[in-house]
């Protein structure tokens, strides 16, 4: 499968489990150690690109989302939620997304001329898009949504919120830190039961020797460059270490971006009373890769519009 060909042709809640198994992981590991440290980024970063193209190890790519500072936030999502998503590329895929992704982008650069996707900007017209028709710039989303369905990645997603974590907080007794996560902030908390969760589905598949995964985080909650090292979870992410990086250099990042902008905007459209055509266009895009989200319940959209 050829990325360019195919341009060219065209809440979530904190389960009973999850709950049970962070209590069990501070009980095991608090207090957990935690580590941020500055790496050489050419070297360093093309060492975990070579890595991942000769398929050595699995890889999981990190994005966050939400609607700050939106007027018209639908009543059942809370305005300052914090959203963070996970995308899943197993070994067996990986070196193929590093060859196939710049084949994309060169693409994209020749039709719109930018280097990467930016899909808020495209489904909004914004920068380089402003002056592209609708279907054109849907016609990006379906060639990412394309993807995601024939490869399958899995998605993972925690989302709180203010309010949500003082729930959480009030039902047991959390610490206030673990390492370098704030637990009395809905932002760390949220992104560190995303790691948990995407560890716990590692470990669910795959064998004790070769569950191992480089996780990459968009930067933004940590500077580019950024490494931040929690060595009890070392036994399935490489070393232990959470890297941040720019999208435009660890270039998988914007199959995160996509993730985390599609359940973003699926929420807001499906809050809204009268979705317009470009909305309704998106879900439909959209609904094909509804069941790569694996922790987050499904919606149907059928009295939304008319098929």
């Amino acid at each position: 499968m050829h990325y360019n060909q195919l341009i060219s042709h065209n809440r979530s809640t904190l389960e009973r489990r999850c709950g049970f198994q962070l209590w069990s992981l501070f009980r095991r590991y608090t207090p957990l150690t935690c580590s941020s440290f500055s790496m050489n980024i050419k070297l360093r970063y093309q060492d975990f690109v070579n890595e991942q193209r000769l398929g050595k190890i699995h890889a999981v790519f990190i994005d966050d989302t939400g609607s700050p500072g939106l007027q018209d936030t639908p009543s059942n999502l809370h305005p300052d939620r914090k959203t963070w998503v996970a995308v899943v590329v197993p070994k067996t895929q990986i070196a193929e997304v590093w060859e196939q992704f710049p084949n994309a982008l060169e693409e994209v650069n020749k039709l719109f001329g930018v280097n990467e996707f930016h899909f808020t900007d495209i489904y909004m017209g914004r920068k380089a898009f402003r002056n592209v028709s609708i279907d054109l710039r849907l016609a990006l989303f379906r060639f990412m949504a394309k993807i995601f369905e024939i490869y399958r990645f899995p998605i993972f997603v925690q989302t709180l919120d203010p309010k949500s974590i003082e729930d959480i907080r009030s039902r047991r007794k959390f610490p206030k830190q673990v390492g370098c996560f704030n637990l009395q902030r809905h932002e760390d908390f949220a992104l560190f039961l995303l790691l948990l969760r995407v560890k716990w589905y590692l470990e669910k598949f795959y064998t004790a020797d070769n569950k191992l995964a480089r996780v990459f985080v968009d930067e933004g909650y940590k500077k580019n460059g950024i490494g931040i090292r929690i060595p009890s979870l070392n036994k399935v992410f490489v070393d232990g270490t959470i890297c941040f990086a720019r999208s435009d250099t660890i270039l998988p990042l914007q199959l995160a971006d996509f993730a985390a902008f599609s359940l973003n905007r699926s929420q807001l459209i499906i809050g809204k009373e009268k979705p317009n055509y470009r909305d309704e266009e998106l879900l439909r895009i959209l609904s094909p890769i509804a069941w790569n989200y694996q922790n987050i319940p499904k919606t149907s959209t059928r009295d939304l519009f008319t098929l």
